[in-house]
């Protein structure tokens, strides 16, 4: 088994981050992942996160908060009131320092901070300024406040598009969109990195939930501008291709077959996998477009057979047939998964309570090594005067600030 990455190609630079909920989090811990010291700033009442596990049935306790972990690992965190004076100056001898200062804050509350990027960018020439929010920096809707489930998921037609036709809207999966369009972020802010060795001037990163979501749907967008009266789902009752379909077998389960050659497959399907080489030669469904016209009663046959056979003959008779294929997972099955496990997809993560619970690895990985999780998700303000000391604040000043409720 190969050991936890010790190549970390953003050892060095350093990150402010001001950001809540999941999507600028998950940038931040994306470049934290790759080795940069990322400083999460919270408002001494913490950022909201904190508590968004009760929606997932997660644990939300100080000790116990795996959500939490999942989006703020490898950071130090520090607690400041950004309205008062001196909490501005906080960040702003921090952003002396800093090589990215990446948010998600609405644009109206940067600029009350003085943290939006004309201003930064006069103040801090190198800076490299990352910002993510809902619908992008322009047009009618730049300042309108987005979540995933709104500007990635139902913005982008996700949620009428997928499913079986004439079906509601499906109910979104949390957390998709934040961690495409937060990982989009990270890989421009690398970009931006290596702009600036080469010009020694920052520049504004701007990634957007909807922007990511339509990138991620360019094929099915490009169909629907293709078809006439726009994009049709197929039922897998009666889909585009037989071979590109999803099949219940006899014992319960659900598998995916995704064979895009049809005439490739369609004689080793039926020959080594339901045994009916008939099939094969039979004119109705011998050629793609002969089994697209006949493709509700095909899929039909092919069911009746996989009814015979368990998932586990089934893999076995794909595998042989060379017949690109997959078992559908439930969420809790993917930690006992040997290729999740094994390549450090998913690790075992001991939690401040002492519980073990799991974290996915981040999908890059650097000379073949794991995620390196060097901290633990930052407490409230764990690391404030840390952080202050390293300023060059002095240990009575810390005090002061805070007995004044200026820092936690």
């Amino acid at each position: 088994m190969p050991e936890e990455n010790t190549t970390l190609p953003l050892e060095g630079i350093k990150v402010v981050e001001l950001a809540t909920y999941a999507a600028g989090p998950i940038c931040a811990m994306t470049l934290a992942d790759w080795g940069a010291d990322v400083i999460k700033v919270e408002s001494l009442g913490g950022d909201v996160f904190r508590s968004f596990g009760i929606n997932m049935n997660c644990q939300i306790k100080e000790d116990d908060n795996i959500c939490f972990e999942l989006v703020n690992r490898n950071k130090r965190g520090i607690a400041v009131d950004l309205k008062s004076d001196d909490g501005k100056k906080i960040i702003g001898k921090l952003l002396e320092y800093a090589d990215v200062f990446s948010t998600n804050m609405r644009p109206n509350a940067l600029k009350r901070l003085g943290m939006d990027y004309e201003t930064l960018s006069n103040q801090y020439p190198r800076l490299i300024y990352a910002y993510l929010n809902g619908y992008g920096d322009e047009g009618p809707e730049k300042d309108k406040p987005g979540f995933d489930l709104a500007a990635y998921f139902a913005r982008s037609g996700i949620l009428v598009e997928f499913g079986e036709p004439g079906t509601e809207p499906l109910p979104p999966v949390a957390g998709f969109g934040d961690h495409t369009t937060g990982t989009f972020l990270a890989g421009g802010i690398c970009a931006a990195l290596l702009q600036r060795a080469r010009t020694n001037k920052g520049c504004k990163v701007q990634v957007s939930l909807y922007n990511a979501a339509l990138w991620n749907l360019s094929q099915g967008i490009a169909s629907a501008n293709n078809t006439e009266g726009g994009y049709r789902k197929s039922s897998r009752k009666k889909p585009v291709s037989a071979l590109m379909n999803t099949y219940k077998t006899g014992d319960g389960k659900w598998l995916t077959i995704m064979a895009i050659e049809y005439e490739r497959y369609w004689g080793p399907f039926c020959e080594q996998v339901i045994k009916r080489p008939d099939l094969a030669i039979n004119p109705r469904y011998s050629t793609f477009f002969a089994s697209y016209e006949n493709s509700a009663e095909l899929v039909a046959i092919v069911q009746s057979e996989f009814d015979k056979y368990t998932s586990q003959e089934l893999v076995q008779k794909l595998r042989q047939a060379d017949v690109v294929y997959e078992l559908n997972q439930r969420w809790h099955e993917l930690k006992n998964d040997p290729q999740a496990t094994e390549t450090g997809f998913m690790m075992e993560y001991k939690l401040p309570s002492g519980r073990t619970d799991w974290v996915i690895g981040n999908p890059a990985k650097f000379n073949g090594g794991r995620t390196l999780i060097r901290r633990k998700a930052p407490l409230l303000g764990e690391h404030t005067g840390e952080v202050l000391r390293k300023m060059g604040y002095p240990e009575e000043s810390i005090a002061d600030l805070t007995v004044r409720k200026i820092i936690k």
